[in-house]
């Protein structure tokens, strides 16, 4: 009978998806990246010339470099 999508009135119902353990392992490996590329912006911009995060990606049209030191 099942095969013709009929319930049997004794079957259990089926139940409706929900998170697993994988689940939430991909949520707190998301949550760590994040918390990683947190730290490489700070870091980058402690470092980076001028103190901008992006300064490291401008480009030296004069020829010379610029470590900012």
């Amino acid at each position: 009978m099942s095969q013709l999508g009929m319930q049997m009135p004794g079957a259990q119902r089926s139940r409706a998806g929900s998170p697993n353990v994988y689940a939430g392992l991909m949520l707190a490996a998301v949550a760590c990246l994040l918390t990683a590329l947190i730290f490489v912006m700070v870091a980058g911009s402690r470092v980076g010339p001028g103190g901008s995060l992006m300064g490291a990606f401008r480009l030296h049209t004069d020829g010379r470099l610029d470590l900012g030191r």
